[in-house]
């Protein structure tokens, strides 16, 4: 539902780009333009490993590109057409500081310029950092509204200036009904209204089987080697799962600073004849890897900082690809992984971990594969990325036509996104 009726001009800003990991949002914008809208990636910077493959025709800016005689011409610009919102910027920063590095104006000036010159009608962020800080400001200088889309680390890892974010931001989402609920509690009752669960979708005709369930005994998991993914978990099941489960392969694609440890204890354990560390993988090799698995495992944690999954796009795509999972029961997760096509176990438990993924593997692949056309079913039904994608619009279309003069109702009221429970 567009309620402005039109296409609209949307601005979605990140710190970085096109990073391996944060494929949902290439896919988000890709959604977006497929829906006749007109969106342009503004960066900060571009990722250090960066997966241009899968960001494809998707059209970006970066910060780091903009040269010092430019940004001074675009400050004079700002400083000039809004002398009172940039005063009033500069006071603010004090405050913001005490929690995040603020940047300079000069450093979004730029941003800021094209926005007006652009006709930007809305600026929309992905995670609560730098870019939802600039978002905010900019948005303060020029009067455009913004959006902000939470995921996890921002949230309870390392939250910066969160409730200001929030509550400025003309509505906010996140990916599932526990960090929605977390994010509400932090800010106004009369605010909380205001954020919502947006999925971050998947393509599910990409997502889609081309070849019948495989009926064996490999276990895959993917996700970055860090703490809150789990993957210690798996490796301390994997002597369960090949002498009692007969587990044939454990693949694990992801990359991250735990490879070392993780390495050395695969060694320790002696199951290096069949737990392999892929390293990272693109979104059309994790899509290969998923047609040849017998089973998915997320076995998430809380890190010892607090950071924490909020719900893996992983997941989601082994559902689509008609994959059985097992999961911890935690975050989000309980949202997707559920019977008949998932098992969910206490986060940390090697030996819940191992029994599970035996009971899965027990039944017969007959089975197996009915419990994965169930999971495409409800894939299919809650997890679409143009469907999820509609519901960015309506949320976005609905502010767009609130601004003054135009006299539609709120966007927390015509029902766009589910609402589950210094210079």
């Amino acid at each position: 539902m567009n309620l402005v009726g039109r296409a609209l001009r949307i601005s979605v800003m990140v710190d970085s780009f096109p990073v391996l990991s944060e494929s949902f949002v290439t896919n988000e914008v890709r959604e977006l333009r497929r829906l006749g809208h007109h969106v342009q990636v503004d960066a900060v910077a571009r990722a250090p490993t960066p997966n241009w493959e899968a960001a494809g025709d998707v059209p970006v800016r970066f910060l780091t590109d903009e040269r010092l005689p430019a940004k001074l011409v675009d400050l004079a610009w700002l400083v000039t057409r809004h002398p009172l919102r940039v005063m009033r910027d500069v006071l603010e920063r004090r405050r913001w500081r005490r929690e995040e590095e603020v940047a300079p104006l000069r450093a979004l000036a730029g941003r800021a310029r094209r926005v007006a010159r652009e006709r930007i009608d809305h600026l929309h962020v992905h995670f609560a950092n730098r870019s939802a800080l600039e978002a905010m400001r900019i948005a303060g200088l020029l009067d455009v509204p913004y959006s902000v889309t939470a995921h996890a680390f921002d949230v309870f890892a390392s939250p910066a200036n969160l409730r200001v974010k929030l509550e400025r931001s003309a509505f906010s989402t996140s990916v599932c009904a526990y960090t929605v609920e977390h994010l509400r509690g932090l800010v106004a009752p009369q605010r909380a209204k205001r954020i919502h669960v947006v999925t971050m979708g998947i393509d599910v005709e990409t997502f889609r089987r081309s070849s019948p369930y495989p009926g064996g005994r490999t276990v895959l998991a993917v996700g970055r080697l860090i703490e809150k993914k789990g993957v210690g978990v798996l490796i301390e099941a994997a002597p369960s799962l090949i002498d009692e489960g007969g587990v044939e392969a454990i693949l694990i694609a992801g990359e991250g600073p735990l490879r070392n440890s993780l390495e050395a204890r695969v060694a320790e354990l002696g199951v290096g004849h069949t737990v392999t560390l892929l390293g990272a993988r693109a979104p059309n090799e994790i899509r290969e890897l998923l047609e040849c698995a017998d089973v998915v495992v997320m076995p998430s944690v809380i890190a010892s900082d607090g950071d924490r999954d909020s719900m893996p796009v992983a997941v989601l795509e082994a559902l689509a690809m008609e994959v059985p999972v097992v999961a911890s029961d935690l975050v989000g997760l309980p949202e997707h992984v559920h019977r008949p096509w998932g098992r969910l176990v206490p986060p940390g438990d090697p030996a819940a971990l191992a029994g599970a993924v035996r009971e899965v593997l027990a039944l017969e692949p007959a089975e197996r594969e009915a419990m994965g056309r169930a999971a495409r079913q409800w894939a299919a039904e809650r997890c679409d990325g143009r469907r999820e994608a509609e519901r960015l619009v309506a949320l976005i279309s609905g502010t767009v036509a609130c601004r003054p003069g135009n006299g539609a109702i709120p966007p927390s009221e015509h029902g766009g996104a589910r609402t589950e429970a210094a210079l």
